[in-house]
Protein backbone atom coordinates (compact mmCIF):
# COMPACT_ATOMS: atom_id res chain seq x y z
CA UNK A 1 0.00 0.00 0.00
CA UNK A 2 3.07 2.26 0.68
CA UNK A 3 4.57 1.39 -2.15
CA UNK A 4 1.34 2.22 -4.24
CA UNK A 5 1.09 5.64 -2.70
CA UNK A 6 4.35 6.26 -3.43
CA UNK A 7 4.58 5.55 -7.11
CA UNK A 8 1.06 7.26 -7.01
CA UNK A 9 3.05 10.70 -5.40
CA UNK A 10 5.73 10.14 -8.04
CA UNK A 11 3.79 10.00 -11.12
CA UNK A 12 1.54 13.02 -9.87
CA UNK A 13 4.85 15.34 -9.41
CA UNK A 14 6.10 13.91 -12.48
CA UNK A 15 2.75 15.23 -14.25
CA UNK A 16 2.89 18.69 -12.33
CA UNK A 17 6.62 18.92 -13.62
CA UNK A 18 5.71 19.04 -17.30
CA UNK A 19 2.51 20.98 -16.99
CA UNK A 20 4.86 23.69 -15.72
CA UNK A 21 7.33 22.90 -18.67
CA UNK A 22 4.77 23.38 -21.36
CA UNK A 23 3.06 26.48 -20.09
CA UNK A 24 5.77 27.96 -19.08
CA UNK A 25 6.95 31.07 -21.28
CA UNK A 26 10.10 30.87 -23.38
CA UNK A 27 12.21 32.77 -21.49
CA UNK A 28 11.93 33.26 -17.68
CA UNK A 29 9.55 36.21 -16.71
CA UNK A 30 8.61 36.48 -20.74
CA UNK A 31 5.17 36.81 -22.02
CA UNK A 32 4.67 35.37 -25.84
CA UNK A 33 1.86 35.52 -28.31
CA UNK A 34 -0.26 32.64 -28.76
CA UNK A 35 -1.77 34.65 -31.96
CA UNK A 36 -3.27 32.29 -34.99
CA UNK A 37 -2.41 35.16 -37.13
CA UNK A 38 0.52 34.92 -39.70
CA UNK A 39 3.16 36.54 -37.18
CA UNK A 40 3.74 34.98 -34.41
CA UNK A 41 6.01 36.18 -31.88
CA UNK A 42 7.09 38.43 -28.58
CA UNK A 43 3.59 40.23 -26.69
CA UNK A 44 4.23 43.74 -26.50
CA UNK A 45 1.94 46.93 -25.15
CA UNK A 46 1.28 49.58 -28.05
CA UNK A 47 1.25 52.79 -26.69
CA UNK A 48 0.34 55.45 -29.24
CA UNK A 49 -2.97 54.53 -31.60
CA UNK A 50 -6.13 56.47 -32.66
CA UNK A 51 -10.04 55.35 -32.42
CA UNK A 52 -11.30 57.34 -35.43
CA UNK A 53 -15.96 57.42 -35.63
CA UNK A 54 -18.57 59.73 -35.57
CA UNK A 55 -19.29 59.91 -32.28
CA UNK A 56 -19.76 57.72 -29.76
CA UNK A 57 -21.25 54.37 -31.59
CA UNK A 58 -18.09 54.80 -33.98
CA UNK A 59 -15.21 54.87 -31.57
CA UNK A 60 -16.89 51.78 -30.01
CA UNK A 61 -17.27 49.77 -33.38
CA UNK A 62 -13.55 51.49 -33.96
CA UNK A 63 -12.46 49.88 -30.71
CA UNK A 64 -14.07 46.27 -31.83
CA UNK A 65 -11.72 46.24 -34.89
CA UNK A 66 -8.97 47.60 -32.75
CA UNK A 67 -9.59 44.43 -30.17
CA UNK A 68 -9.59 42.15 -32.86
CA UNK A 69 -6.42 43.22 -34.19
CA UNK A 70 -4.76 43.13 -30.35
CA UNK A 71 -5.58 38.83 -30.69
CA UNK A 72 -4.55 38.46 -33.99
CA UNK A 73 -1.06 40.16 -33.82
CA UNK A 74 -0.29 39.86 -29.73
CA UNK A 75 -1.16 43.06 -28.43
CA UNK A 76 -1.29 42.57 -24.94
CA UNK A 77 -2.37 46.51 -24.52
CA UNK A 78 -3.26 49.19 -26.19
CA UNK A 79 -3.18 52.93 -25.48
CA UNK A 80 -5.36 55.20 -27.40
CA UNK A 81 -5.29 58.95 -27.39
CA UNK A 82 -7.26 62.12 -29.48
CA UNK A 83 -4.69 63.16 -32.15
CA UNK A 84 -3.35 66.78 -32.17
CA UNK A 85 -5.80 69.58 -33.05
CA UNK A 86 -6.16 73.37 -33.27
CA UNK A 87 -8.98 75.34 -32.33
CA UNK A 88 -12.14 75.63 -34.51
CA UNK A 89 -10.54 71.93 -36.07
CA UNK A 90 -13.64 69.57 -37.38
CA UNK A 91 -14.08 65.91 -35.99
CA UNK A 92 -12.22 67.61 -32.21
CA UNK A 93 -12.54 65.40 -29.83
CA UNK A 94 -10.96 64.38 -26.72
CA UNK A 95 -10.00 61.65 -23.73
CA UNK A 96 -13.74 62.64 -22.16
CA UNK A 97 -15.55 61.18 -25.57
CA UNK A 98 -13.34 58.30 -25.72
CA UNK A 99 -13.77 56.94 -21.92
CA UNK A 100 -16.43 55.21 -22.10
CA UNK A 101 -14.80 53.12 -24.89
CA UNK A 102 -11.67 52.80 -22.54
CA UNK A 103 -13.56 51.79 -19.88
CA UNK A 104 -15.52 48.92 -21.56
CA UNK A 105 -12.11 46.52 -22.45
CA UNK A 106 -10.39 47.38 -18.48
CA UNK A 107 -7.04 45.88 -18.56
CA UNK A 108 -6.56 46.20 -22.10
CA UNK A 109 -7.04 50.03 -23.34
CA UNK A 110 -6.22 52.70 -21.79
CA UNK A 111 -5.54 56.31 -22.42
CA UNK A 112 -3.84 59.89 -22.77
CA UNK A 113 -5.78 63.14 -23.28
CA UNK A 114 -4.94 67.24 -24.32
CA UNK A 115 -4.99 66.61 -28.21
CA UNK A 116 -8.48 68.19 -28.20
CA UNK A 117 -8.16 70.53 -25.53
CA UNK A 118 -4.69 71.52 -24.54
CA UNK A 119 -3.10 71.59 -28.02
CA UNK A 120 -5.87 73.65 -29.10
CA UNK A 121 -5.07 75.96 -26.23
CA UNK A 122 -0.66 76.20 -26.85
CA UNK A 123 -1.11 76.74 -30.60
CA UNK A 124 -3.68 79.62 -29.74
CA UNK A 125 -1.07 80.86 -28.27
CA UNK A 126 2.17 79.93 -30.27
CA UNK A 127 3.27 83.87 -30.65
CA UNK A 128 2.53 84.47 -26.69
CA UNK A 129 6.28 84.22 -24.96
CA UNK A 130 4.10 85.36 -21.36
CA UNK A 131 1.18 83.66 -20.67
CA UNK A 132 -1.73 85.62 -18.68
CA UNK A 133 -3.16 83.99 -15.35
CA UNK A 134 -6.10 83.24 -16.66
CA UNK A 135 -4.51 81.04 -19.67
CA UNK A 136 -2.65 79.54 -17.74
CA UNK A 137 -5.74 78.71 -14.73
CA UNK A 138 -8.10 77.55 -17.32
CA UNK A 139 -4.79 75.28 -19.35
CA UNK A 140 -4.00 74.10 -15.59
CA UNK A 141 -7.21 72.93 -14.37
CA UNK A 142 -8.41 71.45 -17.97
CA UNK A 143 -5.04 69.00 -17.58
CA UNK A 144 -6.25 68.28 -13.89
CA UNK A 145 -9.43 67.78 -15.14
CA UNK A 146 -8.11 64.73 -17.90
CA UNK A 147 -5.90 63.08 -15.67
CA UNK A 148 -9.08 62.77 -12.90
CA UNK A 149 -11.40 61.19 -15.59
CA UNK A 150 -8.97 58.24 -16.24
CA UNK A 151 -5.94 59.64 -18.38
CA UNK A 152 -2.46 57.77 -17.58
CA UNK A 153 -0.75 61.39 -19.68
CA UNK A 154 -1.14 63.88 -21.65
CA UNK A 155 -1.09 63.33 -25.71
CA UNK A 156 -0.74 63.38 -28.91
CA UNK A 157 0.28 67.19 -28.11
CA UNK A 158 1.53 68.86 -31.59
CA UNK A 159 5.25 70.98 -31.90
CA UNK A 160 5.58 70.41 -35.24
CA UNK A 161 3.00 68.97 -37.19
CA UNK A 162 2.84 68.48 -41.34
CA UNK A 163 -0.54 69.16 -43.16
CA UNK A 164 -0.67 66.19 -45.37
CA UNK A 165 -3.98 66.68 -46.92
CA UNK A 166 -6.20 69.03 -47.54
CA UNK A 167 -8.06 70.38 -45.11
CA UNK A 168 -5.66 69.12 -42.66
CA UNK A 169 -3.86 72.22 -40.91
CA UNK A 170 0.16 72.52 -40.16
CA UNK A 171 0.54 73.00 -36.67
CA UNK A 172 3.36 75.07 -35.23
CA UNK A 173 4.87 75.76 -31.93
CA UNK A 174 8.01 76.12 -29.98
CA UNK A 175 8.59 73.05 -27.71
CA UNK A 176 9.53 75.53 -25.00
CA UNK A 177 6.12 77.47 -25.12
CA UNK A 178 5.13 78.36 -21.83
CA UNK A 179 2.25 76.22 -21.99
CA UNK A 180 4.69 73.30 -22.47
CA UNK A 181 6.36 74.38 -19.86
CA UNK A 182 3.95 74.38 -17.27
CA UNK A 183 2.44 70.87 -19.03
CA UNK A 184 6.28 69.23 -17.55
CA UNK A 185 5.79 70.38 -14.48
CA UNK A 186 2.11 69.07 -14.23
CA UNK A 187 3.46 65.90 -15.16
CA UNK A 188 6.48 65.29 -13.09
CA UNK A 189 3.97 66.51 -10.19
CA UNK A 190 1.56 63.57 -10.95
CA UNK A 191 4.59 61.06 -12.69
CA UNK A 192 2.31 60.56 -16.05
CA UNK A 193 4.20 61.20 -19.24
CA UNK A 194 3.38 63.40 -22.29
CA UNK A 195 3.77 62.11 -25.45
CA UNK A 196 4.66 64.90 -28.35
CA UNK A 197 4.80 64.92 -32.30
CA UNK A 198 7.38 66.71 -33.64
CA UNK A 199 9.23 67.08 -37.12
CA UNK A 200 12.85 67.09 -36.08
CA UNK A 201 14.79 70.51 -37.80
CA UNK A 202 17.85 70.72 -36.45
CA UNK A 203 18.20 74.61 -38.46
CA UNK A 204 15.90 76.64 -40.50
CA UNK A 205 15.47 75.03 -43.37
CA UNK A 206 13.11 75.59 -47.03
CA UNK A 207 10.37 72.85 -46.78
CA UNK A 208 11.62 69.20 -48.22
CA UNK A 209 9.85 69.13 -51.64
CA UNK A 210 7.87 65.73 -50.76
CA UNK A 211 4.59 64.90 -52.77
CA UNK A 212 2.94 64.56 -49.19
CA UNK A 213 4.29 67.72 -47.59
CA UNK A 214 3.53 69.68 -51.15
CA UNK A 215 -0.38 68.40 -52.44
CA UNK A 216 -1.69 70.39 -49.12
CA UNK A 217 -0.56 73.78 -49.96
CA UNK A 218 -0.61 74.76 -46.02
CA UNK A 219 3.05 74.14 -45.03
CA UNK A 220 5.16 76.96 -45.13
CA UNK A 221 8.06 77.32 -47.68
CA UNK A 222 10.15 77.42 -44.90
CA UNK A 223 10.44 75.71 -41.36
CA UNK A 224 12.20 77.24 -38.00
CA UNK A 225 14.58 75.06 -35.92
CA UNK A 226 13.35 73.07 -33.24
CA UNK A 227 15.45 71.21 -31.56
CA UNK A 228 17.13 73.21 -29.54
CA UNK A 229 13.35 74.34 -27.81
CA UNK A 230 12.99 70.31 -27.29
CA UNK A 231 16.20 70.35 -25.36
CA UNK A 232 14.94 73.45 -23.17
CA UNK A 233 11.53 71.76 -22.59
CA UNK A 234 13.61 68.35 -21.44
CA UNK A 235 16.03 70.41 -19.42
CA UNK A 236 13.31 72.42 -17.53
CA UNK A 237 12.23 69.87 -15.28
CA UNK A 238 14.21 66.50 -15.10
CA UNK A 239 11.14 64.55 -13.46
CA UNK A 240 8.67 64.99 -16.65
CA UNK A 241 8.80 61.84 -19.33
CA UNK A 242 8.80 62.84 -22.68
CA UNK A 243 7.59 60.97 -25.33
CA UNK A 244 9.17 61.90 -28.85
CA UNK A 245 6.49 59.76 -30.83
CA UNK A 246 7.27 58.39 -34.15
CA UNK A 247 11.26 57.87 -34.30
CA UNK A 248 11.61 55.47 -37.75
CA UNK A 249 9.16 58.19 -39.35
CA UNK A 250 10.38 61.49 -40.65
CA UNK A 251 9.60 63.82 -43.40
CA UNK A 252 12.24 66.07 -43.17
CA UNK A 253 15.22 63.14 -43.36
CA UNK A 254 17.07 64.65 -39.98
CA UNK A 255 15.74 62.35 -37.04
CA UNK A 256 18.65 60.24 -37.84
CA UNK A 257 20.10 57.45 -34.96
CA UNK A 258 22.92 60.22 -34.85
CA UNK A 259 20.90 63.02 -33.73
CA UNK A 260 18.74 60.76 -31.65
CA UNK A 261 21.75 59.10 -29.73
CA UNK A 262 23.00 62.87 -28.93
CA UNK A 263 19.72 63.45 -27.80
CA UNK A 264 19.03 60.83 -25.44
CA UNK A 265 22.54 60.94 -24.21
CA UNK A 266 22.46 64.72 -22.93
CA UNK A 267 18.20 63.94 -21.78
CA UNK A 268 17.55 60.91 -19.14
CA UNK A 269 14.00 61.73 -19.28
CA UNK A 270 13.72 61.77 -23.22
CA UNK A 271 11.63 58.61 -24.77
CA UNK A 272 10.61 57.48 -28.33
CA UNK A 273 7.65 55.80 -29.50
CA UNK A 274 8.75 53.73 -32.57
CA UNK A 275 6.70 54.27 -35.81
CA UNK A 276 7.14 52.00 -38.79
CA UNK A 277 5.68 53.22 -41.43
CA UNK A 278 6.00 53.48 -45.74
CA UNK A 279 5.13 56.90 -45.31
CA UNK A 280 8.83 57.86 -44.26
CA UNK A 281 11.62 59.36 -45.94
CA UNK A 282 13.84 56.18 -46.80
CA UNK A 283 16.80 56.83 -45.25
CA UNK A 284 15.07 57.51 -41.85
CA UNK A 285 13.03 53.64 -41.99
CA UNK A 286 14.19 51.25 -38.97
CA UNK A 287 13.59 47.70 -41.53
CA UNK A 288 15.94 47.74 -44.14
CA UNK A 289 14.10 47.98 -47.95
CA UNK A 290 13.64 44.00 -48.00
CA UNK A 291 12.17 43.90 -44.59
CA UNK A 292 13.41 41.04 -43.36
CA UNK A 293 16.38 42.59 -41.20
CA UNK A 294 16.37 46.28 -39.01
CA UNK A 295 19.18 48.34 -39.80
CA UNK A 296 22.72 48.81 -38.17
CA UNK A 297 22.50 52.06 -37.31
CA UNK A 298 19.03 51.58 -35.58
CA UNK A 299 19.42 48.05 -34.03
CA UNK A 300 23.01 49.46 -32.45
CA UNK A 301 20.71 52.48 -30.84
CA UNK A 302 18.24 50.51 -29.32
CA UNK A 303 20.64 48.08 -28.00
CA UNK A 304 22.70 51.29 -26.53
CA UNK A 305 19.56 52.70 -24.94
CA UNK A 306 17.21 49.57 -24.48
CA UNK A 307 15.39 51.02 -21.72
CA UNK A 308 14.28 54.89 -23.64
CA UNK A 309 12.20 52.99 -26.44
CA UNK A 310 8.43 51.68 -26.82
CA UNK A 311 6.26 50.85 -29.42
CA UNK A 312 3.89 53.18 -30.98
CA UNK A 313 2.05 52.10 -34.62
CA UNK A 314 0.11 55.44 -34.64
CA UNK A 315 -2.52 53.49 -36.37
CA UNK A 316 -5.58 54.68 -36.73
CA UNK A 317 -8.30 52.19 -36.40
CA UNK A 318 -12.17 52.64 -38.24
CA UNK A 319 -15.43 51.46 -37.47
CA UNK A 320 -15.86 48.01 -40.34
CA UNK A 321 -16.89 49.82 -43.60
CA UNK A 322 -14.87 53.26 -43.07
CA UNK A 323 -12.63 54.87 -44.92
CA UNK A 324 -8.64 53.86 -43.47
CA UNK A 325 -6.79 56.66 -42.31
CA UNK A 326 -3.21 56.74 -43.43
CA UNK A 327 -1.33 53.70 -44.35
CA UNK A 328 -1.88 50.42 -42.40
CA UNK A 329 1.13 50.01 -39.97
CA UNK A 330 0.51 47.21 -37.53
CA UNK A 331 2.41 44.55 -40.09
CA UNK A 332 5.27 45.92 -39.80
CA UNK A 333 5.45 46.69 -36.34
CA UNK A 334 4.80 42.88 -36.21
CA UNK A 335 7.72 42.49 -38.72
CA UNK A 336 10.08 44.63 -35.98
CA UNK A 337 9.21 43.13 -33.24
CA UNK A 338 9.60 39.58 -34.30
CA UNK A 339 13.10 40.54 -35.81
CA UNK A 340 14.55 42.44 -32.56
CA UNK A 341 16.57 40.10 -30.42
CA UNK A 342 14.49 38.38 -27.67
CA UNK A 343 15.26 40.24 -24.35
CA UNK A 344 15.45 44.10 -26.73
CA UNK A 345 11.99 42.65 -27.94
CA UNK A 346 10.96 42.32 -24.29
CA UNK A 347 12.23 45.61 -22.89
CA UNK A 348 11.12 47.78 -25.43
CA UNK A 349 7.73 46.03 -26.12
CA UNK A 350 6.80 45.04 -22.02
CA UNK A 351 9.15 46.55 -19.44
CA UNK A 352 9.65 50.29 -20.90
CA UNK A 353 6.08 51.09 -21.39
CA UNK A 354 4.75 49.19 -17.66
CA UNK A 355 7.39 51.69 -16.04
CA UNK A 356 7.07 54.74 -18.34
CA UNK A 357 2.71 54.50 -18.37
CA UNK A 358 2.87 53.33 -14.38
CA UNK A 359 0.94 49.93 -15.82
Amino acid sequence: MLRKSAICLAALAHLIFLAGCLSAPTSPGREWSRSTGEDKGPVYIDTHNHLAGRGSPGYFEAARVAMETMGRLGISKMIVMPPPRVSGQRGTFDVFDILPVVKRYPGRLACLGGGGTLNPMIHKNENQRVISSDTGKTFEETAFKILSRGAIGFGELSVEHFSLAPGHPYESVSPDHPLFLKLADIAARHNVPIDIHMEAIPGDMPLPERTILLRSGQNPSMLRENISGLEKLLSHNRGARIIWAHVGWCNTGYRTPELCRKLLRRHPNLYMSIKTSPESVPETQILAKNQVSVRPSWLELFQDFPDRFVIGTDQFYVPPGSRRIGPQKTATTRRLMNLLPEDLAYEIGIENPKRIFNF
